[in-house]
């Protein structure tokens, strides 16, 4: 009895043994298997990507097949994805879940998306993909134009520091040399009425330059010299002209942008002289 009571020790103990040693083994598997959430996903047929999710609406791009895009949250057959619009810089939208293979790789390729797409729901657009979206320069070139408008303050050498203000604006059109580098012929103007029906009138008409530090970038400087004149009731004085002036053209659309701007002009004659300052919103065509 004592014989078959220490075998069935034995045996038990070594059953446990086998159990341990089993689990023991499976340990340094089960970190390889454990994975975190999904955080990009590879676009696996071209489609559009949505400010909210909803088709009806106007895509914001449309990626092109094999983009790869980071993954935010997702909204039942929606995904938020953040990415690098060649025009705005990172932004975030919504792509149906049917066009997105998740992952979690660390070494995915640049953020690319196409150009923006024509706007129908199913978002079957041929793009032109953008290999690299970080060095993508802001599009101008051809035919510019440029109208602005806002609030001018105008004195003069002998004014002793006074300062009337008034409307104010100019035109600009011309060609463009290179993306940074656009020239054209310009205007600038200032006016304003007084008690009496009296009106004050400002300008200038100069050849113009427009120059854009970075060509990822919309701030610019701007500068001109031409003729200038100053016009009180019926009579005119005619003289030199300059401008100088700085801009930020923030797009709204592929060649559209909206220009906050201020500039500076003045003129010069033998016996007259004014400057004005001026701020305000225009618009540019590039």
């Amino acid at each position: 009895m004592q014989a078959r009571t220490d075998n069935g020790g034995s045996s038990g103990r070594a059953g446990l043994m086998v159990v341990i040693a089993v689990a023991c083994a499976m340990l340094p598997s089960a970190p390889a298997r454990a994975q975190g959430p999904p955080n990009r996903g590879s676009v696996v047929e071209t489609a559009p990507i949505y400010l909210l999710p909803d088709r009806a609406h106007q895509p914001l791009r449309t990626a092109a097949e094999g983009t790869v895009l980071d993954v935010l949250t997702r909204e039942g057959d929606w995904i938020q994805v953040r990415f690098r619009d060649p025009e705005f810089g990172p932004r975030v939208g919504f792509i149906e879940s049917r066009f997105l293979s998740l992952g979690t790789t660390s070494d995915a390729g640049p953020l690319d998306v196409s150009v923006a797409g024509d706007g129908r729901a199913d978002g079957r657009v041929a793009p032109t993909a953008i290999a690299n979206l970080e060095t993508t320069p802001v599009g101008r070139e051809g035919f510019w134009f440029y109208g602005g408008l806002g609030y001018g303050l105008v004195g003069c050498d002998s004014c002793l520091g006074a300062r009337d203000g008034g409307l104010s604006g100019g035109l600009t059109f011309g060609g463009t040399i290179s993306p940074r580098v656009l020239l054209g012929v310009g205007t600038s103007g200032f006016t304003r009425t007084y008690g009496f029906g009296d009106r004050l009138m400002v300008g200038t008409v100069d050849a113009r330059l427009r120059f854009y530090p970075s060509t990822r970038s919309g701030v610019f400087l701007t500068g001109g010299v031409g003729l200038g004149h100053l016009s009180f009731n019926d009579e005119t004085e005619f003289g030199a002209g300059a401008m100088l002036g700085a801009g930020w053209d923030i797009r709204v659309g592929r060649n559209i942008s909206l220009t906050p701007f201020y500039n500076g002009f003045a003129m010069r004659s033998s016996l007259l002289d004014a400057n004005v300052g001026q701020f305000g919103l225009g618009l540019t065509i590039h």
